[in-house]
């Protein structure tokens, strides 16, 4: 009898898998997922989407790396930040800090779509700082 809960969860949870993969690939992220029987992890590369003066190699980006557990989205991923490039200290904590505040909105829900947009729009805050770009707009004048 406890199997037929089980079997419904699972399918529960692999649907809205599915369905946060598929928006996570309209978001235009590349991303790998690696499945076993226990969780599935995805690899996710976050980088600006934005048009500047930045070169390419010069923005900042990461990969986003969720661990997700067997019945997740009913329990939290565990998320790590690897693979970075020109990544500010202060932005890994800013990072880490709205990721916490997402678990706790986001209880029994899909968490790696807020995750991913919270952090590509902190990238792209950063990207377009002042002192980030490398081009003087004072010697256009």
């Amino acid at each position: 009898m406890d199997s037929v809960p089980l079997e419904k969860l699972g399918s529960f949870c692999k649907a809205l898998r599915d369905s946060e993969l598929r928006t996570l690939a309209l978001l235009g992220c590349p991303m790998k997922v690696r499945k076993s029987p226990h969780f599935f992890q995805l690899e996710v590369f976050v980088c600006g989407h934005i048009e500047t003066e930045v070169p390419a190699d010069a923005r900042i980006s990461c990969k986003l790396i969720f661990k997700c557990p067997r019945f997740y989205p009913r329990d939290a991923p565990d998320v790590h930040i690897r693979s970075k490039n020109n990544f500010p200290d202060h932005l890994v904590s800013a990072i880490f800090t709205e990721f916490e505040r997402i678990r706790h909105l986001y209880r029994g829900s899909q968490h790696i779509i807020p995750m991913v947009t919270s952090a590509l729009h902190m990238i792209e805050r950063e990207d377009q700082k002042p002192n980030r770009m490398t081009v003087d707009e004072s010697r256009n004048l």
